[in-house]
């Protein structure tokens, strides 16, 4: 399959994956209207807040993640900017991107990177100094078309879709668990004046709405770090196939692996550069259900696929050294 007919499919999953979201949502928001009979408020309100959120995303544009992360615009003052300079161009004219990103920097000495941005029109690249002080040309080549990749697919914007309507279920979990813990309590206090059938139906009523919104809230975190992963993955193979030399990200990637982590990356942002700025155990691991709840493949796996090796033999080459 070419990488025409890959992006073809890609699409049709990432509108799959965001019609999905919107059913879990709507079906959660129907479940608790039909348990109080008063649909359609709460699936009302539920589209509200995920779609408020979604625009305030899109309307913010890059400029929060980079604010988040120290990011600054590239200066151009030493060799090594000057040539990260270039290769961004480079990538994009090879990708047929007519918009060449904005590029910035964030003062770290770690090795990383991320793209962020809706469109190609409003999209950022930055890297860490590490990965300018670190990476030969060709590592930095395939690491930057490993990000514009991501600008092409529109990852951000997808990720952002269903980040606000998994917030929103989860915020359903959180608020359906804490009225029953409330209930819970209040329900012996009053069962006298209300009657026990009344308070036992609507504490049964509560901890079903709980039980339902929390397994959606699984369900939803699986999938979504999976897509994650996959995209990913598609990322590296479309860098492969844009600078013709996977040995460059591969090379890239093991750097990555054995530096250290980064100081000002968070939780709310990890999932968006190349690896696991946060050096978290679970993105290390390898296994069919080691990684489930990973934001990333596992850095020997996508090394493996890029040099069409043992991926075994990659991670004891990086992890006996490293430890």
């Amino acid at each position: 399959m070419d990488f025409v007919q890959q992006q073809a499919k890609n699409i049709r999953k990432t509108y799959l994956l965001v019609a999905l979201f919107m059913i879990m949502m709507v079906f959660l928001g129907f479940f608790i209207d039909v348990i109080f009979s008063i649909f359609p408020i709460v699936t009302l309100l539920m589209v509200t807040i995920a779609t408020v959120q979604v625009l305030v995303g899109v309307g913010s544009g890059p400029s929060l993640v980079l604010k988040s992360v120290q990011a600054k615009p590239l200066s151009d003052d030493s060799f090594e900017e000057k040539q990260l300079s270039n290769i961004v161009e480079e990538v994009c004219v090879a990708c047929g991107l007519s918009h060449i990103p904005k590029v910035y920097v964030i003062e770290d000495d770690s090795i990383n990177a991320f793209a962020t941005g809706f469109s190609p029109e409003k999209s950022a690249v930055c890297v860490t100094r590490g990965l300018l002080d670190e990476l030969n040309r060709e590592e930095t080549e395939g690491v930057i078309a490993h990000e514009i990749s991501h600008v092409l697919n529109k990852d951000t914007l997808l990720m952002t879709m269903v980040s606000a309507i998994l917030g929103t279920i989860v915020l359903v979990q959180i608020v359906a668990w804490r009225t029953l813990w409330g209930y819970g309590r209040f329900g012996r206090i009053s069962k006298g004046k209300r009657g026990r059938d009344s308070s036992g139906y609507v504490f049964l009523a509560l901890l079903m709405i709980a039980a339902v919104a929390t397994l959606f809230a699984l369900l939803g975190r699986i999938t979504v770090f999976a897509v994650s992963r996959t995209r990913e993955y598609f990322a590296d193979a479309r860098a492969s196939e844009l600078t013709r030399n996977p040995k460059g990200l591969a090379n890239a990637l093991r750097k990555i692996a054995r530096n250290e982590k980064m100081k000002v990356a968070s939780i709310a942002t990890a999932h968006l550069f190349i690896a696991d700025p946060l050096k978290r155990k679970v993105n290390e691991r390898h296994g069919k259900l080691a990684n489930l709840f990973s934001t990333h493949p596992p850095i020997h796996m996508r090394i493996a696929i890029l040099e069409g090796v043992d991926a075994e033999t990659v991670y004891k080459e990086l992890y006996e050294v490293k430890g």
